[in-house]
């Protein structure tokens, strides 16, 4: 017993001897670090991975395995209604809030994997929570938890997949992140926990020559944290031009299939053969059409988002220009959607800066990201995205794995700083609407009703309470949001300090106004780029 524990203390003390490397072997979705990894990509070749589909491992050409060890504590501390988004397992309600994990990256010749165990718990203290209609139930003010302490732990992050040079399959439950966007995502983001599914396809973005392409398929069957635990299944390829400016090009394709809550017309089931293979059926609705005489013969239920992504990199300049476009809606043909490209549609554009005004240590940005409900969206279904209730409205443990701002928004972010390697200070500001056009409140009201005893065999008046939908006024809900992140790195420890102040004005659609504060300080330790040596490997073998 006691050289086995002398032997655990020799490995702690083996790890904690390593220095921290900038090198990285696993990249995550959390666009907490997007900026951190592009001014890398700047700074030491001068070509950016457009890292439009994440998480990526890091393969690289050589055989030999590398490791990646991140320890990580944070502390939260918010003093009203939940407003962090894209926090993944992290739900920070009102109260102190507690995150510890460690987690472990591997790449190998054939094999690649991650892993992080964690422990998170939250006072999950009351609030005024918000009442709103159902499209906007999945705001990430609400409060899917119920209203007891808060504590969850378990494996996130987990990967592992089985490849020959950066091409394979496996198995997944890491939170992901679709496009070139730093705020926000139309069709996948971090905002929600991630999920498990099966994966095919590259790793990482692969090279021939001046060309790269990122090829991936994926399937999941949700579990109970979706309504009904429909089918999910994506279609994800980029193409990257290497030249002045470097070009990517993409497209990811979805589908929430079968299941589901009852509709009007009763259960919607598909077979799990034909849910896998939705991402590869017509683009157009009249593909779908089994009775030439009855053009409503093409509609089903399934919920197909469809987006592009378009970048144009400046290496030379450290500049990134970014587009994405999507629909959540079929078009019937070429010509429909040609008359009609902003049915259903949405977008986000933006662009990053790094090495602002000749400074090297200077980056700014700004991003725009609209769901604003179309014109038609009277006359034409869905008008908006995330709007089917059949399928949970798109979410996932009670919160959107999209875009975080919801249905019929839009968001405008903006950003100046410094960063370092060794310090950094990005202040932002944030300005974000929810029911930009369809914003009805729901309205406690009383109502008469006649209520039958069958006791005495009369009918008596009863007034009952009940929440109705009505225009209040015209105006959409609005937040504004300053936030400070500041990070810095003593003696190989990374220690984040973020502050955000909110501000939301006519909330639930009724004239309501709410402010809060979250500070968040965590400490990081990074272990990486480093193979199993000689006094590691005969710690293994003993």
């Amino acid at each position: 017993m006691f050289m086995i524990k002398k032997r655990i203390v020799n490995f702690i003390f083996y790890l904690t001897s390593f220095s921290f490397l900038p090198a990285q072997v696993y990249f995550e979705a959390d666009p907490f670090y997007l900026l951190s990894y592009e001014k890398s990509f700047f700074e030491e070749d001068q070509q950016t991975n457009p890292l439009i589909y994440r998480p990526t491992f890091k393969i690289g050409s050589s055989d030999k395995d590398r490791w990646s060890f991140k320890f990580r504590t944070e502390f939260f501390r918010n003093d009203n209604a939940p407003n962090l988004e894209n926090t993944s397992v992290r739900w920070i309600g009102k109260g102190d809030s507690h995150y510890r994990s460690m987690s472990l990256s591997f790449v190998g010749e054939h094999i690649a994997f991650s892993l992080e165990p964690y422990y998170f718990t939250n006072q999950n203290l009351d609030y005024e929570v918000p009442v709103r209609k159902g499209i906007y139930t999945r705001m990430n003010d609400t409060r899917p938890h119920g209203d007891s302490l808060l504590v969850s732990s378990g494996m996130r992050e987990v990967q592992f997949y089985l490849h020959h040079r950066g091409f394979g399959f496996g198995v997944s439950n890491a939170s992901m992140w679709w496009g070139p966007g730093l705020h926000s995502s139309l069709q996948m983001s971090t905002n929600a926990p991630g999920f498990r599914h099966f994966v095919i396809g590259t790793l990482e973005e692969k090279r021939i020559r001046n060309l790269g392409f990122d090829l991936r398929y994926m399937f999941s069957h949700f579990d109970e944290k979706n309504a009904g635990e429909p089918y999910f299944s994506a279609l994800l390829v980029s193409t990257t031009f290497y030249s002045e400016p470097q070009m990517t090009i993409g497209i990811s394709r979805s589908y929430l299939s079968g299941h589901g809550t009852l509709s009007p017309t009763g259960p919607y089931t598909i077979s799990k053969k034909d849910a896998m293979l939705l991402p590869f059926e017509g683009l157009y609705l009249e593909s779908k059409q089994t009775d030439p005489e009855d053009p409503e013969s093409a509609v089903d239920l399934w919920d197909e988002i469809m987006v592009g992504y378009v970048t144009a990199t400046f290496p030379s300049s450290g500049l990134k220009i970014y587009l994405s476009y999507g629909r959540d809606d079929h078009a019937w043909d070429k010509k429909d959607f040609l008359r009609q490209p902003d049915h259903s549609a949405a977008s986000v554009i933006g662009l990053r800066k790094y090495g602002l005004f000749g400074h090297e240590n200077l980056v700014g940005g700004l991003e725009y990201v609209n769901l604003i409900k179309s014109k038609f969206w009277n006359k034409r279904v869905p008008g908006t995205w995330y709007s089917k209730q059949v399928y949970d409205h798109n979410s996932y443990d009670g919160r959107w794995y999209g875009a975080h701002s919801g249905p019929d928004s839009d968001d405008f972010t903006i950003y100046l700083g410094y960063m370092s390697d060794k310090f950094s200070i990005v202040p932002s500001f944030n300005y974000e609407r929810h029911g930009v056009i369809d914003n009805t409140a729901l309205v406690l009201m009383k109502r008469p009703y006649l209520v039958f005893d069958p006791e005495t065999g009369q009918w008596y008046p009863e007034i009952r309470e009940e929440y109705m939908e009505s225009v209040v006024n015209i105006w959409p809900e609005v937040k504004f949001e300053f936030r400070l992140d500041v990070r810095f790195e003593v003696r190989n420890f990374r220690f984040n300090l973020y502050y955000e102040k909110e501000k939301v004005d006519n909330l639930e659609f009724n004239w309501g106004k709410r402010k809060g504060h979250v500070i968040w300080f965590g400490v990081e330790r990074t272990f990486t780029e480093f193979k199993l040596s000689n006094p590691l490997k005969r710690f293994i073998k003993r």
